[in-house]
């Protein structure tokens, strides 16, 4: 048998050892080092600023320099390095820490158990998660931390998905049903970029409050209504001749997607469908964000789901009687934005 090349050792390396860069970027986001190292630190005060024990302190350095998060000059002053600097800070205005958060402490904990979610056919990342209830929604419901940690995550995620902004259809709408909408971060963008547009946002009961209060922050109550409405089983409030989805479909099965599109089908006398969804490619290759998510649909967040690629959607939209019109693809980021009327 030939001996591994030096290439197939690395790749395999990084295969097996890739969920250390996920731990260094974890706990340094858990101990606050970039925002520590912003206001001024070197090697030797470090670890006293930070309350941690030197030699540890000396091992997370090992680990952000490998990262290229963190620079040392030969005095021993630390930097941020410009991506920690613009996403890494706590006050950053593109901080992605609470995604970070939401990364390490619901998605990669409950995706140690991705072998028993197979073999058992169900999401069984989900006993980590006090409650009896079949999906991660429906036990962070009651879990008010939980859900607080969840949705500021997503919140951080979508407002660096700035392609979705870019839809021009968006000025066709007047008033726009956004479709498990969370925490209102679509709906505030939106309104920011389309002044005349009013948001009609559904969502469950334990998440509605959040969204109003985030709505409210930013003085747009005037434009943006939020409901509590079951997606599946209650009836969408009236009066919208738009409806988006987004970061919503790929939870579920085909079947339960096709449903909502025939729902939204029988909702819109006139008007756009928006869907912005993670999307892989047709041969379903996927890019790494995309097999990630769907592994963590699979796992905990509802035994089902994926990264489903372009051509499901269009299949599925054009069953239920809509024609595609635009797609806006994002496939860098492994994201579709698809317009259907």
């Amino acid at each position: 048998m030939d001996e591994l090349s030096w290439e197939e050792w690395q790749a395999l390396c990084e295969m097996m050892n890739g969920y250390i860069k996920t731990q260094v970027l974890s706990t340094a986001c858990d101990l606050g080092v970039f925002d520590v190292i912003e206001r001024g630190a070197t090697v030797a005060s470090l670890a006293k600023q930070l309350e941690i024990g030197e030699h540890g302190c000396r091992v997370l350095l090992l680990g952000l320099k490998q990262l290229k998060l963190v620079r040392v000059s030969e005095t021993g002053a630390i930097e941020n390095a410009p991506l920690a600097r613009r996403c890494l800070l706590r006050s950053a205005e593109q901080s992605m820490v609470p995604f970070v958060h939401l990364n390490d402490k619901i998605q990669h904990r409950a995706c140690l158990h991705f072998t028993k979610a197979l073999r058992e056919g169900r999401n069984a990342g989900l006993d980590e998660f006090p409650g009896d209830t079949p999906t991660l929604y429906g036990r962070m419901a009651s879990d008010p931390a939980l859900e607080r940690l969840f949705h500021a995550g997503m919140g951080a995620y979508t407002r660096l998905s700035p392609r979705m902004m870019v839809v021009k259809e968006f000025s066709e709408v007047s008033r726009l049903l956004d479709v498990g909408g969370g925490d209102g971060t679509n709906a505030i963008r939106l309104c920011e970029r389309y002044p005349s547009l009013k948001v009609t946002l559904i969502d469950l009961p334990s998440v509605i409050e959040k969204a109003r209060a985030n709505i409210e922050a930013h003085g747009l109550s005037e434009r943006v209504t939020c409901e509590a409405v079951d997606m599946f089983t209650d009836p969408w409030p009236s009066g919208c001749d738009g409806v988006i989805f987004s970061h919503v479909l790929e939870i579920f099965s085909p079947e339960r997607i096709q449903f909502l599109y025939k729902k939204a089908r029988a909702y819109l006398e006139r008007g756009h469908l928006f869907v912005w969804s993670l999307m892989c490619d047709d041969d379903e290759a996927g890019g790494l964000q995309s097999v990630k998510s769907s592994l963590y649909f699979v796992t905990v967040a509802s035994g089902e789901g994926m990264a489903y690629p372009v051509r499901d959607h269009v299949t599925w939209l054009n069953d239920a009687g809509f024609e595609v019109a635009s797609t806006y693809d994002a496939r860098a980021i492994d994201h579709c934005a698809l317009v259907a009327r």
